[in-house]
């Protein structure tokens, strides 16, 4: 079952390490805060994660140095 990543925007230092490495769930919005994005809605908020990407998330979400992105 895939799971829901979604960031804080709050907590975002801007670094785009996200979108740079993961754009297919990330995405920085006008005031360059990164915020999880579902490609299959072209919405900004959450994104499914399939249960093959979810590592790279977890590595993601390790490694972001805001500690802005979660698990739902």
């Amino acid at each position: 079952m895939s799971k829901i990543v979604y960031v804080n925007p709050d907590d975002c230092t801007s670094c785009a390490l996200c979108t740079d490495d993961l754009p297919q769930y990330f995405k920085m919005d006008d005031d360059d805060l990164a915020h999880a994005h579902n490609k299959a809605t072209n919405t900004m908020g959450e994104a499914p994660v399939p249960d093959e990407d979810v590592d790279k998330i977890q590595e993601m979400i390790d490694d972001c140095p805001g500690e802005c992105i979660h698990w739902k």
